[in-house]
């Protein structure tokens, strides 16, 4: 059996590798994002249907209120996303137990996000305009498909700018690691 020598064994795999190669998305830490004003804290928590994830039995109203409190703000923490797909390693890192990223999402532009993590129920994704409400294109976010996931279809001829708020539904997940993956589907 021959074998041939390394430079054309190098050539003729890298079409092969090339197409891989470019559909990896980039990866960058969430330390690493820029820290942008995020949307409205009272128009997201005075929407409808609104309560808070970690809220619920077994919680200690100490815990609570304490959290309660660090949600006063006047905004949610955000961080600016490059455009693209892009994987965000992150945490929340916050006793709110919120984070938001922004997203500038081109006309007719589809953009998703998901979480993915050791605990993923322990995770919740909506899709928010800058002022914390729901907009067209966001209304599907509102079933929840048990994955922490949400999406955003832009139905504008302009680019519009949204939030994906990644929302904790335990105490003291602030600290819990986890990947956001985000995926556009452009038209």
């Amino acid at each position: 059996m021959r074998v041939l020598p390394c430079p054309i064994r190098f050539a003729i795999a890298l079409p092969l590798v090339l197409p891989l190669m470019a559909t990896q998305t980039p990866e960058v830490a969430g330390k690493d994002l820029k820290k942008v004003p995020g949307p409205l804290v009272d128009r997201y928590c005075g929407a409808p249907g609104y309560h808070d994830p970690a809220a619920g039995p077994g919680n200690s109203p100490l815990q609570m209120e304490i959290r309660s409190a660090a949600r006063r703000g006047p905004s949610i923490p955000a961080l600016a996303l490059p455009e693209g797909p892009v994987t965000v390693s992150d945490t929340v890192g916050s006793i709110a137990g919120w984070k938001a990223y922004r997203v500038e999402v081109p006309a007719g532009t589809k953009v998703h996000a998901r979480i993915h993590c050791a605990h993923n129920g322990w995770f919740l994704v909506r899709t928010v305009a800058r002022m914390g409400n729901l907009e067209q294109g966001m209304l599907q976010n509102l079933i929840p498909t048990g994955n922490p996931e949400a999406s955003y279809t832009n139905p504008k001829k302009v680019t519009n700018t949204i939030f994906f708020v990644v929302d904790t539904s335990e105490l003291g997940a602030e600290a819990e690691p986890y990947t956001l993956v985000v995926d556009w589907v452009k038209p």
